[in-house]
């Protein structure tokens, strides 16, 4: 029986040289945008790298994975961060999944700019991990990426965890931190495990965001934003803000995921996006600098 051997993509040039040496010989899956044509000797799976349930149902049944870089990962039309915290945490998610699904075995194709991160992150839930011997070229850069069939945005940041935080402490108290850094601009409520965004004194919220506590773990904590003058309703992916703590690092992500705002995309990119993506960089050094562990907040009321 031939084993099973799922590759990243077949968008960018490792995956289509992989593809091209390894059909015929197991059976070949890879992640999908949705849009490539059906192919004899590989089967398109498309799951979502950033929602680990579907990585989860994805490493079904599969023997090996094959983790690299591949275009795949940039689907958003835009992506605000370093690539290199984004791959940590679909890295998390492929590690997550492999014990979940007893995979035998991760290969990690190497590049000249890892440091060991990736690799150390790929094994830390126990699945054997084998890393090449040659690392292959990747050009480092800030993530800036475009598609235009995609409206949605996704941001990201690394940061140290306080000493003596909880990951819950952290997300909880960004929206009281949230309140005080942009005093009587933006005001935040949180009742019944929800939190209401006040722009100024105007009685809509113009984001509400719902904990979602069957979707969060001991290390992960979820909100998915539910309504709110910003947020523009669509019937596609869940629209997210994710709190995760790195394995064996006293670091955490927090990423916003398939945000898509209602203002008109020029609009947004010049006021909303640089804002989001300036309070996100503040607060990374607010996690530095704290050294106070937070009190529980309270539900209050508006």
């Amino acid at each position: 029986m031939k084993k099973k051997v799922l590759l990243m993509g077949i968008h960018g040039r490792i995956g289509e040289h992989l593809y091209e040496e390894l059909k015929g010989t197991c059976e070949l899956y890879c992640f999908s945008t949705g849009t490539e044509d059906v192919q004899e000797d590989i089967e398109f799976i498309q799951k979502d790298l950033f929602i680990l349930p579907e990585v989860e149902d994805a490493l079904n049944d599969i023997d090996t994975v094959i983790f690299f870089e591949d275009p795949i990962m940039r689907l958003n039309r835009l992506t605000q961060g370093k690539f290199n915290d984004l791959y940590l945490l679909i890295a998390d998610n492929i590690a997550r999944a492999s014990k979940f699904n007893d995979v035998e075995q991760i290969i990690y194709i190497k590049d000249e700019l890892s440091d060991g991160r990736i690799l150390s992150v790929l094994g830390a839930y126990g699945t054997v991990v084998r890393q090449t011997e040659t690392p292959i070229k990747r050009y480092g850069k800030n993530l800036n990426y475009k598609m235009k069939d995609y409206n949605s945005v996704r941001s990201i940041q690394r940061a140290p965890i306080p000493t003596g935080w909880s990951l819950e402490d952290i997300a909880w108290y960004y929206f009281g931190w949230l309140d005080d850094i942009v005093y009587n601009v933006v005001n935040t409520v949180i009742k019944d495990q929800k939190v209401y965004m006040y722009l100024l004194d105007r009685p809509e919220p113009i984001l509400i965001l719902e904990f979602k506590k069957e979707l969060s773990e001991e290390d992960i904590v979820i909100f998915e934003i539910t309504g709110g003058s910003l947020s523009k309703k669509t019937n596609g992916k869940p629209q997210r803000f994710e709190f995760r703590k790195l394995p064996d690092e006293d670091e955490f992500i927090m990423a916003l995921h398939d945000f898509t705002p209602s203002l008109p995309w020029p609009i947004y990119r010049l006021t909303q996006a640089p804002i989001h993506g300036l309070v996100s960089r503040i607060y990374q050094v607010e996690m530095i600098i704290n050294k106070t562990v937070p009190e529980k907040r309270t539900n209050s009321k508006k």
